[in-house]
């Protein structure tokens, strides 16, 4: 709790964080404050479980909008809850634009988007700082549950270990009142600081991240970046040593955020990297942290080769590191079950990790078994559809629908029930499964490919892998399968041989290696040999290629926004093997770069000339600079006023003006620039990249994208018997 607060008000207006209000008013409580609850009238809160001693104030929600509304109107009342309070708690990003306006009205009013002891208490310096977007919390006890367990594995050789988390709070993209959420956030933040707490792993961190719900993984990685910058003193994580969780999300943070000496270890975990990488904004900025990466570790092998086919040029920097488990906590019951008849599920409530199936199969052997009961652990957007399957089916009584638990409390779980049910179709580790086995209970899983390599060798000792298949029917015969083979089980056994990949010590000890920075390689210094006794190269020998041989042949690629950058880098790369100097024409260098390009390749970038003719120089001016300079002056106007619509307005014209920037830049700008684009990049090449080139050894010029066609065909005009070609394929190898 905030020091001195004696009334706290708790301030939470959509469907999202149930479980967070209900713990931290029952902490504040505990704590000594007198808390009155602000919740929407939503079926979510209906059950809200707070202590007798707390007020509940329910305000008419049937949108964003109304809510806030009936929200600003209760806080201003002279009698409401807000009139003697000490503390305001903001408990989700739809109450961000009424708890802005109770701010403007009482500045002496603290406020807090979580209970803390300490408001300014700021993230010490660290010898090992963690960014994860994953990790338990109030909300959900079960999110990044691997994160802990991975840093414990570590503890002894850090003594101070930062954990910086962002955890995503969502809110609607459509909700009628999305910009006030925005504005009033962004107001906020300034005046509320992170959590931060002491822990068995460290000094964690944190910070709540309001996102809109519109899956742009872009935007909301650079959300995570911008939350943390405000956050850390110096704006930067100040620790030799970052290890990031998730590609997308840490490793974006640490890539932006880490000071330039830092050596920076990437895990990735996610299952859904293919949609990340089909946003073309996304997929720059995780090429951006892989290229920054020092190593960049996978959880499974099939994982691993998911990224390298993207990003092959980075497929020395990938390892497989699985995450690490403290078997300790997880003892195998006294005996394995017999039965098989009390099913359990604990993970995320949605379609993507397969509960309906699990529910449906269930169902279906309820029917046939009357001692079968089914335990559902955890939250998600599967929760009101399973309760209204259970409202329907006469075996719904059977079912225990049960909110997240802290994982502490996911052992004992997993000793009283016989049998783990877990049918997601992509999974990339599978913990629970993993745990599972460690307690002695058995498992039937889908065989996606995580699970297939968790397990790999276990199958029918352990549980059983069944087909990945939207048909329960697939579940139901995979459970009667199991209990005629239940005697061919080898739980201890199978415990064993999961200690020896996963046990917090064997992960340590892989740990250790990619965390310690590789010795420099030492210098030999030998003295010179007598010039009789230097050997002549042999005949079969062939001489360094690429820039350093300056008798090399030369290729000049003009390689101007390739439609198939892949493809291009791939033509380079094997130019270099068999021994030819290449000169690219580009104008971008920063995607050759982040390609990590063998060193040999020279970059002619046309880029910089070409953003200062004056063509361009004028649309970013009138289209883009003046206006943009214009809105800025008053948006920071508007933001000095306490009322919200005037930012609002000024917002509404920002995203009116790129609106209409695009528009004139795709629809009346560009057309008629690509018309001269050709000639204008000739011109450049003419003044500036010609007399860098050595057309006299260069055998052949390579044309990639269409605005190279008139550079190419320009180059040819100076040296007629040049080769000028689209072809990517590479010539002959260098003779020796």
């Amino acid at each position: 709790m905030s020091a001195n607060a004696h009334k706290v008000v708790f301030l939470a207006l959509g469907p999202h964080r149930v479980r967070a209000a209900e713990r931290h008013v029952a902490q504040l409580t505990a704590d000594g404050a007198r808390v009155e609850l602000v919740a929407p009238d939503l079926p979510e809160w209906r059950d809200v479980d707070v202590p007798q001693d707390v007020g509940v104030h329910r305000v008419d929600a049937p949108d964003p909008r109304a809510a806030t509304r009936a929200a600003r109107r209760l806080l201003r009342d002279r009698s409401g809850p807000l009139h003697d309070a000490d503390l305001l708690v903001i408990g989700d990003p739809y109450a961000f634009p009424a708890a802005w306006d109770a701010v403007a009205r009482r500045p002496d009013l603290a406020v807090a988007l979580e209970p803390t002891a300490d408001p300014a208490r700021r993230p010490a310096p660290a010898d090992l700082a963690v960014v994860t977007p994953w990790y338990p919390s109030a909300n959900n006890p079960l999110a990044g549950a691997f994160v802990p367990p991975t840093i414990g594995a570590v503890r002894a050789d850090h003594p101070r270990i930062s954990v910086l988390h962002t955890e995503d709070w969502p809110y609607r993209y459509d909700a009628p009142n999305v910009e006030a959420i925005s504005v009033a956030a962004d107001r906020l933040a300034a005046r509320v600081g992170p959590v931060i707490e002491d822990t068995a792993a460290g000094e964690v961190t944190r910070v709540p991240v309001p996102i809109s719900s519109k899956r742009d993984y872009a935007a909301w990685a650079l959300g995570h970046v911008e939350a943390i910058r405000r956050t850390l003193p110096t704006g930067r994580i100040e620790a030799p040593l970052v290890h990031a969780h998730t590609g997308i999300y840490g490793g974006v943070v640490a890539q932006r955020l880490a000071r330039p000496d830092a050596r920076i270890i990437v895990t990735e975990h996610a299952s859904f990297l293919y949609n990340i990488f089909k946003q073309p904004a996304a997929r720059r900025l995780y090429e951006e942290a892989l290229h920054r990466a020092d190593v960049f570790l996978c959880v499974s092998q099939h994982l691993r080769n998911e990224i390298r086919d993207q990003f092959p040029h980075h497929a020395h920097k990938l390892r497989v590191i699985p995450n690490a488990i403290d078997f300790s906590d997880f003892t195998p019951r006294p005996k394995p079950p017999r039965d098989l008849l009390r099913w359990l599920y604990v993970g995320r409530l949605s379609t993507q990790k397969g509960v309906d199936r699990v529910l449906a199969a269930f169902l279906a052997i309820a029917a046939e078994e009357p001692a079968a009961t089914l335990t559902l652990v955890g939250t998600g957007p599967l929760v009101d559809q399973i309760r209204a399957e259970l409202a329907r089916s006469p075996y719904g009584d059977r079912v225990d629908l049960r909110p997240a638990v802290p994982p502490a409390e996911v052992p004992e779980l997993m000793r009283t029930h016989d049998l783990l049910v877990h049918a997601s179709p992509a999974e990339t580790f599978g913990m629970t499964v993993v745990e599972a086995v460690a307690c002695g209970t058995p498992v039937l899983v889908a065989e996606s490919l995580g699970p297939q390599e968790t397990l790999g060798g276990l199958n029918g000792r352990a549980g059983l892998l069944v087909e990945i298949s939207e048909d329960p029917a697939v579940l139901v015969e995979g459970y009667r399968e199991l209990r005629k083979r239940i005697d061919e089980l080898d739980l201890p056994a199978a415990r064993a041989s999961l200690v020896e990949r996963y046990g917090r010590d064997a992960v340590a000890a892989r740990l250790r290696e990619v965390y310690a920075a590789p010795e420099p390689a030492p210098i030999e210094v030998t003295t010179p040999a007598a010039p009789a006794q230097v050997a002549a190269p042999a005949a079969a020998e062939v001489a360094p290629s690429g820039q350093d041989d300056p008798d090399a042949p030369r290729v000049v690629l003009v390689a101007i926004s390739p439609p198939q950058f892949k493809v291009v880098r791939q033509y380079v790369r094997r130019l270099i093997e068999r021994g030819y100097a290449v000169d690219v024409i580009t104008n971008d260098p920063l995607q050759w770069r982040r390609s990590e390009v063998d060193k040999r390749v020279r970059l002619l970038r046309l880029d910089t000339a070409e953003r200062k003719r004056p063509v361009l120089w004028t649309e970013q001016l009138f289209v883009y600079r003046a206006p943009g300079k214009a809105l800025a002056v008053a948006r920071k106007r508007a933001r000095g006023k306490d009322a919200l619509w005037p930012e609002l307005v000024v917002s509404r014209l920002e995203r009116g003006h790129a609106s209409a920037a695009r528009w004139f830049h795709t629809s009346v700008f560009y057309p008629g620039y690509r018309v001269v684009r050709s000639q204008v990049l000739w011109r450049i090449v003419r003044r500036d990249v010609l007399p860098k080139l050595d057309l006299a050894r260069t055998e052949r010029v390579v044309v990639a994208g269409v605005f190279g066609v008139s550079i190419g065909w320009q180059l040819g005009r100076l040296r007629p018997d040049l080769t000028v070609t689209t072809s990517l394929v590479p010539p002959e190898p260098v003779s020796p």
